[in-house]
């Protein structure tokens, strides 16, 4: 079960591949470099001439619409042609001495401007209107809000997960995991240069962005509206991540940082003994089932038998506990590098990144879940946390311009995390059995992710563009050793003994998931109904597996004279052999499954303008999902084919936008479309997950879901970087995703389980705000970043529900009827209500100094649903504030300190007036420097 030979080798095929070298052209140390773009649709355009007016040096556009020209000082003008366009002059362009400067130039087609006009305007101007930071923004036929590279040069941002955040209805949890307008996590997704990823956490959908440099994004955007070129399991949002291909000038960037979390200046961290190679965030293999450990300890074993087998562990069950000191000082190093570098004389660029963090952590935390009987509780726990949490990170890429017209790129991304935790849990109990309980739980859990993509873009035709890609990803994750015991007193003042119907184990898992996926795209522009049309044509196909396997071990049947003892004394090989306690093998049949899900689709979309300033685009996606799970019984490697499945569907997928530019500075969006949400390997699986307090289920019954969407955006642009927006959005849901509590014997509270609703619907109010206050008011250098997304959402509970009680030989789904639930009608399953997001930054006159003010708010969120007279729990609102200073000095290395979560604003679960869950994160003090050329 131990991958690290795995993981290693993973990493080194990637770092040999980043030292792949070629004949290096010169560094071009004054360039005037931009984007050729369709002014109307926002296409780049590929071939266009760009040329110098007095020294008539030139050259074309590649598949970017991007131009590179090397000059000397000075100011220029720049004639750009294309055909079916009218031409244009850009004047005034200051080039400074080493630095390279950006001019973008938008071309109106022949049939807007009459044929053989050439349109002269000034740099200044050209700058001033949509091109740039928001123009992708008012030209997309999505709904989309995002910032652009230079937006997130400014920002006190080190990675994609702290430059999003700034983006309208987004906000980030845990530091790294996307939520679009105040839906869970499961209704979010994300995409690279266009193309879908595993996430290293296979049991999340989204994908972590803190494993992207900033330093390689070219621009981040949060698309809310669905067309036809986008997967088909679009939900509530898709966070595109468009990063860069050939460098615009070499950069080099190292950045190191130190940090402390105010709890571990009042706690000890819980922790316990563990491997050599933790810090890297990699299990050595002390926690890994030996490898020649038999598949099935035989009923038959004896008790000599079961303690030679136990004594191969290495782990064991001491607990420590650490007083902070250096080793729980957050640590983080990032290096980041490019340059322009070609082959055989052409022009080419890398990229590469390498990340490191190490975050540590302890909290106290109050478990509570209340019985029925007033007065009374099924359990009452004060917990004793202790975490670390290791991120190792590495992406690179590759891009050459094989011709003038075409690009060949190769990118790849490796990451490697891993959280270690210690738990002490003590306090009244009072279910199958009753006393004070004293539980402890150590696990260490490693993600890995490796991805490679090749793209190969080219122009046939003269308005025609084709993409071609391929892809492979793999996904890893390991749970070994995660360990348990249970001990139960009386009542208070006596002695705690070994609680026979506790949990007392040993489990280990491992999950491996493989992505293979490829397509090919077809851009076409021409002219239609004489107006300026494009045609978007596609076919895409994806196939990925998982494979899954969990062991569990038990210790039952403690006799009376060693029941007091502690676990690291009562679970040992000698106790075993003697037969004063047993060691059982009770992996369960269900406890393996193998999952694969087979995705093709092709799409066509035609976008056309209907007036001057009327534009509509009609999609149709055809997308066919074909996604098995076969569940095997690991004691006998048969297939249990009750529980396996085979969820096999074809869905259309159509969408409409009309686009109104009602002047160059305001547009009315409306966009309507129907998309699915299809449950995930995770969810189907029939598999039981075990933690301290409860466990989970997945559901074999789960059917897909539909989603109608509907949304309507007003937009204004008075300048280059700033923007009032208000809009608004309806979704419709039919079978939702929801998470009920199933009424399980011995644990009234339930066991959790994702099922489908009966329908769902969600609607809201989206504002944003970006100005430059010093435009107004007194306050120069101050600037505002604002937007707000107010939502509601409503669910009748009004039909019964299949769910899966865990029975393995289960043929038929289990129906909870709907005289069950406690509320018929409720919110969706974590839709919050509101989501405010709020910056306030002050920039210095010079630009080296500025202080920030981020605060984010999130209204409260179901995050279960209550059956057998047991409320909905709630996760409450919470708001949070971080602050910022940095300073620039000598021009080269940045200093920023950081104070985050500066209130201190806990995290709490509320079931009706009783707290079920309550703790404080604490704040967290850093500080970072930054070297960059």
């Amino acid at each position: 079960m131990n991958r690290f030979r795995v993981r290693t080798v993973a990493l080194l095929a990637f770092l040999a591949g980043l030292m792949v070298s070629g004949s290096a052209l010169a560094q071009e140390a004054t360039v005037l470099q931009g984007k050729v773009l369709d002014a109307t649709t926002g296409e780049p355009l590929i071939g266009a001439q760009v040329v110098i007016t007095v020294t008539e040096q030139g050259t074309v556009t590649d598949v970017d619409g991007h131009y590179r020209l090397q000059v000397a000082p000075g100011t220029y003008s720049i004639d750009v042609q294309y055909l079916g366009y009218a031409s244009k002059t850009v004047t005034g362009i200051s080039v400074g001495t080493g630095i390279s400067t950006f001019q973008d130039v938008a071309l109106e087609s022949e049939m807007i401007q009459a044929e053989g006009i050439k349109v002269v305007i000034s740099a200044a101007e050209e700058r001033g209107s949509v091109i740039g930071a928001l123009a992708h923004q008012r030209r997309s036929t999505n709904v989309i809000n995002g910032i652009s590279t230079e937006e997130i040069s400014q920002a006190p941002a080190s990675n994609a997960a702290e430059a999003i955040k700034r983006v309208s209805s987004t906000s980030i949890v845990d530091g790294r995991y996307v939520y679009v307008r105040g839906l869970g996590e499961r209704y979010s997704t994300a995409q690279l240069d266009g193309a879908s990823l595993p996430t290293p956490e296979p049991e999340k959908r989204v994908l972590p962005l803190d494993i992207f440099p900033t330093e390689m994004v070219e621009s981040l955007f949060t698309v809310k509206s669905y067309t036809a070129d986008l997967p088909g399991d679009f939900a509530g949002g898709l966070v595109d991540i468009q990063t860069k291909d050939i460098p615009e000038e070499g950069f080099f960037s190292l950045s190191t940082g130190v940090g402390f979390n105010s709890n571990l200046g009042d706690l000890d961290r819980p922790t316990y003994s563990g491997g050599s190679l933790d810090w890297l965030g990699f299990d050595d293999g002390t926690r890994a089932l030996p490898g020649n450990f038999p598949d099935r300890i035989p009923a038959t074993a004896t008790a000599a038998e079961r303690a030679a087998l136990h004594s191969e562990f290495e782990g064991g069950f001491t607990p420590a506990a650490e007083s902070p000191d250096f080793g729980d000082v957050n640590k983080s190093f990032a290096l980041s590098f490019g340059d322009r570098l070609g082959w055989f004389g052409r022009e080419g660029g890398y990229m590469v990144g390498l990340s490191y963090s190490n975050i540590a952590n302890a909290r106290l935390q109050k478990d509570f879940y209340p019985s029925l009987e007033e007065g009374s509780s099924q359990y009452d726990y004060d917990t004793h946390l202790g975490t670390r949490e290791i991120s190792l990170g590495a992406i690179g890429g590759y891009s050459l311009n094989v011709t003038p017209t075409s690009r060949l790129s190769l990118k790849t991304i490796f990451t490697q995390s891993s959280e270690d935790e210690g738990r002490n849990v003590a306090g009244p109990f009072d279910q199958s059995t009753s006393g004070i309980a004293r539980i402890t739980r150590f696990q260490f859990v490693e993600r890995s992710l490796l991805s490679t993509r090749a793209t190969y873009e080219h122009k046939i035709f003269d308005d025609s563009k084709m993409e071609w890609d391929a892809a492979y990803a793999l996904a890893l994750r390991d749970e070994p050793d995660t360990r348990n015991t249970s001990y139960l007193a009386v009542s208070e003042g006596s002695d705690f003994q070994f609680n026979e119907a506790g949990n007392n184990s040993r489990f280990f898992s491992d999950l491996t998931d493989h992505m293979v996926q490829g397509g090919v795209k077809l851009d076409h522009q021409l002219e239609l109904f004489d107006r300026r049309a494009t045609i978007d044509v596609g076919t895409r196909g994806g196939y990925r597996s998982r494979d899954f396997t969990a062991r569990r071990f038990a210790y039952e049947s403690a006799t009376t004279d060693v029941r007091t003892l502690l676990p690291q004394e009562l679970f040992t090989s000698a106790n075993i052999a003697a037969g004063k306690i047993r060691f059982l093998d009770v992996t369960e049949p269900n406890d393996e499954y193998d999952a694969t899900e087979l995705t093709t689709a092709g799409y066509a979309s035609l976008g056309v303008g209907l007036s001057d300033r009327l534009r509509a685009t009609v999609g149709l996606r055809v997308e066919y999902n074909d996604t098995q799970i076969e569940t095997f019984d690991p004691r006998t490697g048969s297939q249990i084919s009750a529980l396996s499945r085979n969820l096999e569907t074809v869905e259309p997928l159509p969408s409409l936008t009309l686009q109104w530019e009602y002047n160059d500075e305001q547009s009315l969006r409306l966009a309507g479309s129907r998309t699915v949400v299809r449950p995930q390997f995770r969810e189907l699986a029939p598999f039981r997950y075990d933690n301290y307090i409860e466990s989970t289920l997945g559901n074999p019954f789960l059917e897909n879901g539909g989603i109608y969407n509907l949304d309507l955006r007003w937009s204004w642009f008075p300048r280059l970087g700033e923007i009032l927006s208000f809009g608004g959005f309806y979704k419709h849901f039919t079978s939702p995703i929801e998470i009920v509590r199933l009424p399980t014997a011995g644990k009234s509270f339930g066991t959790p389980e994702p099922y489908n609703g009966p329908s769902a619907q969600t609607y809201g109010l989206e504002i944003e705000v970006r100005n430059d206050l010093g435009r107004w008011t007194p306050l120069k250098g101050f600037t505002v970043n604002t937007n707000a997304t107010f939502a509601r959402s409503n669910v009748k509970q009004d039909a019964p529900i299949e769910v899966f009680f865990g029975n393995p030989s289960s043929e038929e789904p289990d129906v909870i009827e709907p005289g069950l639930f406690t509320n018929g009608e409720r919110p969706m399953y974590y839709q919050s209500p509101y989501l405010i997001n709020a910056g306030l930054t002050w920039t210095s006159e010079s630009g080296g100094t500025s202080a920030s003010m981020f605060y984010n708010g999130v209204g409260e969120r179901l995050s279960q649903v209550g059956i057998n007279g047991y409320d909905d729990i709630y996760e409450t609102t919470r708001h949070t504030l971080d602050c910022t200073l940095e300073y620039l000095l000598m021009g080269t290395v940045n200093l920023k300190a950081t104070v985050a979560n500066v209130t201190d604003s806990p995290v709490q679960f509320e079931l009706g007036d009783d707290i079920t869950l309550r703790y404080n994160p604490g704040r967290t003090f850093s500080f970072k420097a930054s070297f960059g050329l």
